[in-house]
């Protein structure tokens, strides 16, 4: 190979890499220019700069990863295609999320690593003026290389400007060296865009994992996927379930109850539903949606088929906002004998029952309800 290249990041094992085939074709005043020229690469930091560029991509990466997914999700003819295909959805926005991946990989190593090699190329052969008075030998050493290498000079190359054009710049140079303190300028100009356009990459990045932007979008993104896949099976309790989840995390307490409601309707016996919508009843921040009736009855249900911690502490939780203080009570510590870590919650619940029994020993007792079974419909 004619080739030449500096080797290594630290200093102590760095080398410059000259082939014999290039040391044959040459005089020994190129072979100088080509020393000078790989000197340049090591004196502007360029092969720093190179492992701060594949750290980009890496930022780059991360702080779009959501996006992606978002927009292979979001995007109607990749559902449309996933619905008429038969295909399985997971497989499919996997593909087409390697697909993207692999787009951007090209196109960040093209086009925008690319753009500093070619002007970072440019700018160690302009670094022969720091050592030599002329450069006529470099010069002569690309002439070299295209009448050896038998490929046209202005073919043009992905990291490296074609032989015509840098042998162009380095005549300008050789007539008005202000040519080479505006490449640099143009090179700090370029960096300078790039770190900006890194640090808000990596505040995207920071927002859409950390923020409430992610846990925004990710809401999103979870509620329409799910949305879709209730299209396809409208039949699963579970993907009610968990949409009715999504929205009691949004706040959007209307469409909670619809979805639980309709979960509830397809699988009367899940305990877990029947537990959350008693406890959106008998404590939503929304007043306008409690149902302290209704909240009792769901979590008496709840407690019958399933004897948890958190089941009897939304049991508990109804009978106190039904005034059945002492029934609160008893089944928080039933809650309390099964939970063994974490147990702060159902103690501050236990005293709140216990205090409010006492305040009302004497008064009359409520109505109590009878248990509520969602088969029977509302």
């Amino acid at each position: 190979m004619i080739t030449a290249a500096v080797m290594g990041l630290v200093k102590k094992f760095r080398y410059i890499l000259v082939t014999e085939g290039l040391l044959r074709l040459l005089n020994t005043e190129e072979i100088e220019a080509v020393i000078a020229h790989e000197i340049g690469h090591v004196k502007r930091k360029h092969l720093v700069f190179y492992l701060f560029f594949f750290t980009g991509y890496m930022l780059l990466s991360y702080a779009t990863f959501d996006l992606i997914i978002y927009f292979i999700i979001y995007s109607k003819p990749v559902f449309v295609f996933i619905s008429r295909s038969g295909l399985n959805e997971a497989m499919v926005i996997s593909a087409a999320f390697n697909l993207v991946v692999i787009l951007m990989f090209i196109v960040y190593f093209r086009y925008v690593f690319g753009y500093f090699m070619r002007n970072f190329e440019r700018q160690a052969d302009a670094y022969v003026y720091v050592l030599f008075e002329s450069a006529a030998p470099l010069i002569s050493t690309f002439e070299k290389i295209t009448l050896t290498s038998g490929q046209s000079p202005d073919k043009p190359n992905w990291h490296h400007f074609s032989i015509t054009e840098r042998v162009e710049y380095l005549k300008k140079c050789e007539d008005d060296k202000t040519w080479i303190t505006r490449h640099d300028q143009k090179i700090k100009k370029s960096i300078a865009i790039y770190l900006v356009g890194m640090i808000l990459t990596g505040g995207l990045g920071y927002h859409l994992n950390f923020g409430e932007t992610g846990k925004k979008l990710n809401n999103h993104f979870f509620e329409t996927a799910i949305q879709r896949e209730i299209q396809i099976n409208p039949n699963k309790s579970n993907l009610y379930r968990i949409l009715g989840n999504i929205n009691y995390r949004n706040k959007n307490y209307e469409e909670t109850i619809t979805a639980y409601e309709k979960a509830i309707s397809l699988k009367p016996d899940d305990p877990h539903v029947l537990n959350n919508l008693a406890w959106l009843y008998a404590t939503c921040e929304d007043k306008k949606f409690r149902d302290p009736e209704k909240a009792l009855m769901l979590a008496q249900k709840a407690a019958e088929l399933m004897e948890a911690p958190h089941i009897l502490d939304t049991l508990a939780e109804s009978y106190y906002m039904n005034g059945l203080f002492e029934k609160a009570v008893s089944t928080e510590t039933r809650a309390l004998r099964l939970i063994k870590k974490d147990r702060s919650h159902y103690e501050t619940q236990l005293e709140k029952f216990t205090k409010a029994a006492k305040e009302n020993k004497n008064a009359s007792p409520p109505i109590e309800y009878k248990p509520f079974s969602p088969a029977q419909g509302r």
